[in-house]
């Protein structure tokens, strides 16, 4: 069975956060745990004092949250000048404009921040070309495309409510985004700013020939203001399975209440795009979430150029299908990964667990690498053993294009100082290593597409540290602590360039090993 993955929502939250963040706690605690919190419309309000000790770490969300940009030009201050700056504080990130969000489970939620305004483009605003350019990311080079899980905005699609059964406070529906609904067919729309509860019967949104049959149910959820005195529902519970994990008759299977799609495709690009087509525009690069970049024309063609340049996985030196993979340092093959010397390792069994498929990451890779990563370490610990020694798991997703786990064995009565070590030496090279709570997954607190460097030490904790792009992050960090006196005393092994072997040394010293690790090898 596929793994649910439960997720709150919470409507607007206007500054009153130690309410919201009192009841996620205590939802979390008892019918948790949630693996992320995502806030719909007005984060901010016009007193925010109450964020003032969640900024200095005196207070912490206790789940990450996620939240939407600003929809009016008083909450600019409240987000950072600049947007690759997502993180806002401890566990609260900023989604951005406007894009597509894929967690480590893989759940896809689209996102629209702001109001809409086809007039005037402000950093609180959104028009035709940004719905446009969201669509084209999710559609272009996918035509299998489903739909995504969730669609998270501030403000309602237009004609949404169903029988008019509610009356909306603020009245500010949009043609926008119904048109983005019927393009990107979420199963869920989660929007807030109107200050009201309303749960929509489902309806499903048909293809272009009006073909609903093989479409998704989308459902629509308004929430209303935290701590609202007519005390409607402001925080919603999502227990869901990823669209993408999903066999194609669980998504099409009806149910007993759905209704007609309230909107109509080709009504609504006749009446937003005047020229019967879409906007064509360039798709700007993604550092974090946000697909937004404000550009004059001449900017515009330089990141248009840019964008057609591709990664050339053929050049790659860890995918291993690729001719420039030195294929004599393989130890082993699995079904996902495979197992390699390091080239210039510290000790002779210094090696490397890499994903087959060029993957930035770990946090970027599939359940299936994650899990098999995880029975290539279980077989090394048995490895090392033999010899009384024991594993150093580390990664780093800086300055690198291909995850590669690096893994190297120390003496046991060595780990005891270990951690001391790691985190009395990150202080002295600027930076700081945090550890990851027993509670927490390494996705939860570093958010996708961010440089991070991670250490599981030998009894199972982890040490992570987020690297800020100002940072001059130690490349070699990992492999000058476990070189030190107190760990392995090789300082004359710190630069991998000194401890090359030659071909005829390497194929040897694979060879030996190969037979080494046979018993505990579990792909054969």
């Amino acid at each position: 069975m596929s793994e649910k993955i439960k997720i709150l929502f919470c409507g607007d939250v206007e500054g009153k956060f130690d309410t919201l963040f009192k009841r996620v706690k205590t939802i979390h605690e008892k019918s948790g745990p949630f693996d992320q919190l995502l806030c719909v419309s007005n984060f901010f309000g016009i007193n925010n004092k109450e964020f003032i000790p969640y900024k200095l770490g005196e207070k912490k969300a206790p789940i990450p949250t996620y939240i939407l940009g600003p929809n009016k030009e008083d909450q600019l201050k409240e987000y950072p000048e600049d947007e690759s700056q997502f993180e806002i504080c401890h566990n609260i990130y900023y989604l951005g404009k406007r894009g597509i969000y894929s967690d480590s489970k893989g759940l896809k939620i689209a996102y629209v921040s702001g109001i809409a305004n086809t007039a005037k483009s402000e950093p609180w605003t959104y028009n035709e070309k940004d719905i446009s350019d969201l669509c084209d990311i999710s559609l272009r080079g996918n035509p299998s495309f489903r739909g995504v899980d969730v669609l998270l905005t501030s403000q309602w699609p237009d004609g949404v409510i169903h029988e008019n059964k509610v009356n909306l406070t603020i009245n500010m529906p949009t043609n926008l985004l119904s048109f983005l609904c019927m393009k990107l067919r979420p199963r869920y729309i989660i929007s807030g700013l109107e200050g009201v509860y309303y749960e929509r019967p489902p309806f499903r949104c048909p293809s272009n020939d009006n073909d609903s049959t093989l479409e998704t149910v989308t459902r629509f959820i308004g929430l209303a203001r935290v701590g609202n005195p007519n005390k409607d529902k402001w925080i919603y519970a999502l227990n869901v399975t990823p669209l993408d994990k999903m066999k194609i008759a669980e998504l099409i299977q009806k149910t007993t209440d759905e209704t007609p799609c309230p909107f109509d495709l080709r009504e609504l690009e006749a009446k937003l795009f005047k020229d019967g087509a879409k906007r064509k525009s360039s798709q700007p690069n993604q550092y974090f979430y946000d697909m937004n970049a404000s550009m004059d024309d001449h900017n515009k063609k330089q990141k248009f150029k840019k964008q057609k340049v591709e990664f050339d996985q053929s050049k790659c030196w860890f995918c291993l299908a690729s001719p420039t993979v030195e294929k004599h340092l393989v130890i082993t093959v699995g079904n996902c990964c495979y197992l390699t010397l390091a080239k210039g390792g510290i000790v002779e069994e210094h090696f490397l667990i890499c994903p087959m498929e060029h993957f930035q990451s770990s946090l970027a890779c599939t359940e299936d690498i994650r899990k098999e990563m995880g029975e290539f370490k279980e077989a090394l610990r048995n490895f090392y053993a033999r010899k009384g020694q024991v594993p150093v798991f580390s990664e780093r997703n800086y300055k690198t294009s291909h995850m590669q786990l690096q893994v190297v064995p120390i003496p046991e009565k060595a780990a005891r100082e270990l951690k001391d070590i790691f985190l009395e030496e990150s202080e002295a090279q600027g930076f700081r290593l945090e550890t990851l709570e027993s509670h927490n997954r390494l996705d939860q607190v570093i958010p996708p597409k961010t440089p991070f460097f991670t250490v599981e030490l030998p009894d199972g904790q982890v040490l992570y540290s987020k690297i800020q792009t100002s940072m001059n992050f130690p490349l070699s960090f990992a492999r000058e602590v476990l070189a030190s006196g107190p760990i392995l005393n090789m300082p004359n092994r710190v630069e991998y360039k000194d401890c090359i072997l030659t071909r005829s040394e390497e194929e040897e010293l694979v060879n030996r090993i190969r037979t080494d690790f046979e018993p505990f090898d579990f792909t054969l």
